[in-house]
């Protein structure tokens, strides 16, 4: 076989064999990037600067508003959190802008010592956990408005927005890395979206609703991640409809899109059916039945099973390494 020929034959055959997918080769990757967690971190510091602006001058009305909107607008932002994948420092972000379910000190009640106190903001606010969105919810929302209240959210709320900044701006810096190796930044997002479902469920609904071994059938309000503001179903919704933007058919380009190309279809229909049936349940709940054990139930069940198949289909057929976050699924 002469050289030019083996030449030829060689070319035919590497130009036969897949290419890695990259930014150019699979535009998923650059929608999710920049259509969701770029422009859901864009969105949570918008949002703050809201709340900053109702803490100035807004009424009751116009305070809890800008603050649902900022709850819901992190809830988005957490719902795929993959910067700390790219930059150790940023793995603390979400600890350091909300404390839900982290540690063992009563923060609420920290804040309304600090609020009945005397001492200014920045000596009075001396932990980082006195400076975050649960800390946020107790000031602005747990007792009567006064100058003092104000005071003390409005150096709260200035905490919380520069640390979201510096998460959006994160985020902006490390877009080149993402696309660039499309294994990692699918396993990241994968494995964040699964961890999200677990603390959805877990923590954000069944320690509210009774759904838990150790709370079965007791409604527990102040186990709610922002219990004062009452912000918390509106989180639940905020969270579902980035699930949907991820992996709905119908949103495409997204995970969907990289599910199909890697034929990934049959999980990816599990998925998909768990979770318009859980967003059905949600839409069908009047707010009055918020966490409500008969309107949670599906909702709950719905996160169940979309976990389960993630971890029994979906991952397989990505080729992910999962990240156990609940071995048995219950």
């Amino acid at each position: 076989m002469t050289r030019p020929l083996l030449a030829r034959i060689l070319a035919a055959l590497l130009a036969a064999l897949p290419l890695p997918a990259t930014a150019e080769t699979d535009p998923a990757f650059a929608a999710i990037y920049d259509g969701v967690l770029q422009a859901d971190a864009e969105g949570a510091v918008a949002a703050c600067t809201g709340v900053q602006a109702a803490i100035a001058g807004g009424d009751a009305p116009a305070r809890l508003a800008a603050f649902t909107g900022l709850a819901t607008a992190w809830g988005r932002v957490q719902t795929a959190y993959v910067l700390g994948g790219y930059d150790m420092d940023a793995t603390d972000y979400p600890l350091l802008i909300d404390y839900f379910h982290s540690g063992k000190e009563d923060i609420p009640k920290s804040i309304e010592r600090i609020i009945a106190g005397t001492g200014t903001p920045d000596t009075a606010l001396y932990k980082n956990s006195y400076r975050t969105m649960t800390a946020l919810d107790a000031a602005m929302f747990a007792g009567d408005w006064t100058p003092r209240r104000a005071e003390i959210s409005t150096a709260i709320a200035q905490t919380v927005c520069t640390r979201l900044a510096l998460l959006r701006d994160g985020y902006a810096t490390h877009r080149e890395d993402f696309l660039a190796d499309p294994d990692k930044a699918l396993g990241l997002t994968v494995n964040a979206l699964i961890e999200n479902l677990y603390k959805t469920r877990e923590w954000r609904i069944a320690m509210v609703a009774g759904l838990t071994r150790e709370t079965v059938g007791q409604y527990l309000p102040q186990n709610q991640q922002y219990p004062f503001s009452q912000a918390s179903w509106a989180v639940v919704g905020a969270i579902l409809d980035t699930y949907a933007r991820l992996l709905d058919d119908d949103s495409q380009p997204n995970l969907a899109t990289l599910a199909h190309n890697r034929q990934a279809e049959d999980g990816l229909a599990e998925i998909q059916a768990a979770l318009a049936e859980t967003r059905a349940a949600y839409a069908a709940t009047p707010p009055e039945a918020a966490f409500a054990l008969k309107e949670t139930v599906p909702i709950f069940a719905g996160l169940q099973d979309m976990q389960k198949a993630f971890y029994d289909h979906l991952v397989l057929a990505l080729g992910i390494s999962a990240v156990l976050i609940d071995a048995d699924g219950d």
